[in-house]
């Protein structure tokens, strides 16, 4: 073979050789590697779409953190993780200090819990001046423990005082209040203190213009409007007055302006009409039930 053929075919393997691999290049290599880097393309896309969703949601969890921070820092109240009836009932005595002395007796009624909070029940009942009943109630709702009034009864009664013969204005009252607790770590300290509470200044709507010259308890009779009721045994009740003093009645037995008209044990009742200068009212006692709370 001569040396020209020899390099013909030489040149022509090599020129085979690289239009095969051109070839395999342009037609596969290039085109799947074309196909996976745009595949890559489309996942960074997607990527960059999710992280744009991702910072959106990182503001808005941002921003409802930072409510939430403003608002524990404005709430300005304990929150407990628990409460018993005898650190209330000293609570309670406490906002005296403040408010000025109330005659009243707790009754723990049970705990009830809603969702992530709890709180206990108590019925305070007793009387006193309108002005102090008010401060209390402020006191109350204003400081820096969690208690709410749930239900509150208010009503007059005109008194003579027994030494000075003068006519008085003493308020029976009678609430529900719910001492609320939870368990929440991790909150901000408070400032405010029983102290710190300011009473709105209020008039008494319980004033009257002209006092109804009831006459005196001469027989001293009980006061039903200023009494609690105790038990219903059959016939009778058993019910106790401003003074502690228990009294047994039943049916059409005199009270003081009145007396006894029904007794509705089924419904823990009892029922009294009177007459209070010529003005004839209804009013009911009902048995509170609960444990008596002491400090």
């Amino acid at each position: 073979m001569s040396y020209k053929l020899r390099n013909i075919i030489v040149l022509g393997s090599l020129c085979f050789l690289l239009v095969a691999v051109g070839a395999y290049i342009v037609g596969y290599y290039y085109p799947k590697k074309i196909t996976q880097l745009e595949k890559q393309i489309a996942n960074m896309k997607n990527q960059i779409s999710n992280l744009a969703g991702v910072e959106e949601e990182y503001q808005n969890i941002d921003k409802v953190i930072s409510e939430k921070q403003q608002r524990l820092a404005n709430l300005n109240k304990r929150v407990v993780p628990a409460v018993t009836p005898s650190e209330s009932y000293r609570y309670l005595i406490s906002i005296l200090k403040y408010s000025g002395m109330l005659d009243f007796d707790m009754l723990f009624q049970g705990t009830e819990k809603k969702g992530r909070y709890s709180y206990n029940i108590y019925n305070i009942k007793g009387e006193g001046p309108f002005h102090k009943i008010y401060e209390f109630i402020t006191y109350l709702e204003k400081g820096p423990y969690f208690y709410r009034i749930e239900n509150l009864n208010l009503h007059m009664v005109e008194n003579k005082d027994k030494e000075t013969k003068r006519y008085q204005v003493i308020i029976p009252f009678e609430m529900e209040i719910w001492a609320l607790f939870a368990e929440v770590p991790d909150l901000p300290p408070i400032k405010r203190t029983l102290a710190s509470v300011r009473v709105p200044r209020a008039s008494n709507p319980f004033y009257p213009y002209v006092y109804q010259d009831l006459p005196d308890n001469v027989d001293n009779l009980p006061e039903v409007e200023r009494a609690d009721l105790k038990a219903i045994v059959k016939d009778k009740v058993f019910i106790a007055d401003a003074e502690g003093i228990i009294h047994e009645l039943k049916e059409g037995d005199k009270v003081y302006l009145g007396y006894l008209k029904t007794i509705n044990e089924a419904n823990n009742e009892a029922n009294f009409i009177l007459n209070k200068g010529g003005i004839v009212e209804e009013f009911s006692l009902h048995i509170r039930f609960g444990e008596e709370t002491k400090p």
